[in-house]
């Protein structure tokens, strides 16, 4: 039986950190799900041709203040629509200080850990084989919070590391370090407060990634999608 590894468990593990989380956490613990639509443009994928296709996804995030403090966590997947066997998983989790409050205007900074997985098993990709990619690696990162009023915020997340190690899979072989790349991402987000507990949500996700090097592993390409969900404060 062939052996798919990919990051399906890992929506599964984040959510089973919030509910253990929830359970202990004041009232400044938010959290979120949605579903998403967007497009990857591949530049370059594993050191030949371009490759384009839209997308549907899903993500659960989460973000938890502590006086100065902010950390987050974020999982974001999608997959290939149009007959076109693709995936990508963005997993990411932060810690971030206040350096910055003015009226309704807050700023964070701080560090974090990203990993990306992107997989092909389409034939406009090395005839059809299956072919992973896995970056990771600590990233630097800026959290900008503007409450608009009592009911709306807007977040912006940017989370950046150009010294990503990659890894390359095939059904024949593993290679867990082909070299460096980058990995960047944003995530603009404007939330409504429907309740004291629920609201509701639109995002835009970005997504920036490129693995150096040519054949086999060449690869640069980036995404974008829309997304819309529910929040839940615990």
């Amino acid at each position: 039986m062939r052996k798919r590894y990919n990051l399906r468990g890992l929506p599964v593990l984040i959510l089973g950190c919030l509910l253990l989380i929830s359970q202990t956490a004041s009232a400044e613990l938010l959290a979120g799900v949605d579903l998403g639509y967007g497009r990857t443009s591949y530049a370059q994928v594993l050191g030949g041709g371009k490759l384009n296709n839209s997308e549907w996804s899903a993500g659960i995030w989460a973000r938890y203040d502590y006086e100065d403090l902010l950390f987050t966590g974020l999982y974001h997947g999608s997959l290939g629509l149009r007959g076109v066997n693709t995936s990508r998983h963005l997993a990411h989790v932060g810690a971030n200080y206040r350096f910055l409050e003015e009226d309704a205007l807050q700023v964070f900074g701080g560090l974090g850990y990203s990993l990306v997985s992107i997989r092909f098993e389409t034939p406009e990709v090395d005839s059809g084989q299956l072919n992973t990619l896995t970056g990771h690696g600590f990233t630097g990162q800026v959290v900008v919070d503007i409450a608009i009023s009592d009911q709306v915020r807007t977040t912006a997340t940017v989370a950046a590391n150009p010294w990503a190690r990659w890894s390359h899979r095939t059904e024949a072989s593993t290679n867990h370090d082909v070299g460096s790349g980058s990995t960047f991402f944003y995530r603009l987000e404007v939330s409504y407060h429907l309740s004291d507990d629920f609201g509701a949500e639109l995002s835009l996700l970005g997504n920036n990634f490129g693995v150096k090097g040519d054949a086999p592993v060449g690869t640069k390409g980036s995404s974008a999608s829309v997304n819309l969900g529910v929040t839940r404060r615990f």
